[in-house]
């Protein structure tokens, strides 16, 4: 964050509920969400990557398109971009420094912002500045109480599935977080969802009733694949909106087929709207890249990266490598999580599937001791040990890996990042 001048706001990762925070940065900046139209997306897993697609087709078919995504690899400025390109620091700083409130409102208003909440400000004012067709906005946490929940013209409301994660925010059970994921829906605008499961559904139907959003559920399934490798994944619609066949995709994980679902309607949905060709959305799909997440970095020896940061995560990453050729050699897991997260659960997933298991931990204050995984690792894993910084682990990990062999860096985004850097040279 250095650069940033972050000594007006309350610290980086406080999460505060409430939208009255943010509402008076935007009005320092003049109201930049007035000022263009957005595709908000909710959910616990899934909504960067449909974020993702949907930025890549909307760019396909000429559009100018402000992306704002969240959390992010190391690099705030990554969360913020028009047309691909990311923020220039000089100018997100020039934005927070404008969208600062006096120290005299901050005490007598609403309080101190936080990060998030200045962040998202920054974003909504770049994406006026640089007068965008469109947005597409990712929710941090929740929806109903998120920053992001300031826009003015949503256009849609999309949201890919509810599980457990942030227990320290909803609690146990789902009904809490469905509860704050259906708080995007907006009167008139229509509310597309992939969840499946009854409870939650029950609990987003009367949400969308309450305020007048029309509700349409997603097939999860309206997605398969056709063959999944490790450069392109091939895909076929059932429904098929825009006559595709079969289409390609960068992102090769086997989930993204319910991701790509809920895209694919959500482009049919305004597809008369801004005029959405065939041809741009095979192209816009097959271009779109989501760092991070199953980011197959090389293959012979395989690197992947997946910032699998909760139970549902990790099991998508392990069906994603069971759909996949298997490298022949000797497969490694380096794990790290943050305080506060169900690693035991998650531990349970992905720990049997590995030869080796090395406990990392990010350089981040929030990050868990490796030594509080050691329990984990003693009854689940055949072979493990406590590595050193997650740069130092991976490089020598590298060093090691023969031919066949796979590495996979995974457990939570801020361990990803921090790989990223010496496998890429970016967080």
């Amino acid at each position: 964050m250095t650069g940033l001048p972050w000594s007006a706001l309350a610290p980086e990762r406080e999460v505060k509920p409430g939208l009255s925070r943010t509402r008076a940065l935007l009005a320092r900046l003049g109201n930049p969400e007035e000022r263009f139209p957005a595709v908000h997306v909710a959910g616990t897993n899934g909504k960067g990557s449909v974020v993702a697609f949907l930025d890549s087709v909307f760019r396909a078919a000429g559009l100018r398109v402000g992306m704002y995504t969240s959390p992010d690899l190391g690099d705030p400025t990554a969360r913020i971009r028009v047309d691909g390109e990311k923020i220039p620091m000089g100018r997100l700083t020039e934005l927070v420094s404008e969208a600062a409130l006096p120290v005299e409102e901050l005490l007598a208003g609403p309080g101190r912002p936080t990060h998030f909440e200045a962040l998202t400000a920054a974003a909504f004012g770049h994406f006026a500045a640089e007068r965008v067709d469109l947005a597409v906005v990712e929710v941090g946490l929740g929806g109903r109480y998120d920053a992001t929940n300031c826009l003015a013209r949503p256009i849609l409301s999309l949201h890919t599935n509810v599980d457990q994660d942030h227990i320290e925010f909803f609690g146990p059970g789902l009904a809490r977080a469905a509860w704050e994921d259906a708080g995007i829906a907006r009167l008139g605008v229509p509310f597309l969802t992939s969840e499946d499961k009854e409870d939650v559904l029950a609990v987003v139907a009367a949400e969308c009733r309450a305020v007048g959003a029309a509700l349409c559920v997603v097939d999860p399934e309206d997605v398969q694949p056709v063959e999944l490798g490790w450069g392109k994944a091939v895909w076929r619609s059932r429904t098929d909106p825009f006559d595709l066949g079969l289409f390609e995709t960068g992102l090769v994980g086997a989930y993204q087929a319910r991701n790509l679902a809920l895209t694919l309607a959500a482009l049919a949905e305004l597809a008369g709207g801004i005029g959405l060709s065939r041809d741009a959305v095979r192209e816009g799909l097959a271009q779109a890249r989501w760092p991070g997440r199953f980011e197959v970095v090389q293959t012979r020896p395989w690197v992947v990266l997946d910032g699998a940061h909760n139970p549902s995560g990790a099991r998508a990453l392990v069906a994603a490598l069971d759909r996949l050729p298997r490298p022949p050699g000797r497969w490694t897991l380096a794990f790290g999580a943050l305080r506060g997260k169900m690693v035991r659960i998650m531990a349970e997933i992905l720990f049997p599937r590995f030869d080796e298991v090395v406990l990392v931990a990010s350089r981040t204050e929030r990050a868990l001791p490796p030594e509080a995984l050691a329990h984990q690792a003693r009854r689940l894993a055949a072979r493990w040990r406590i590595g050193a910084g997650v740069g130092e682990t991976v490089a020598e990990l590298i060093r090691k890996l023969g031919e066949g062999d796979l590495l996979v860096v995974s457990g939570s985004l801020t361990v990803v990042g921090e790989a990223r850097r010496v496998l890429v040279g970016a967080p």
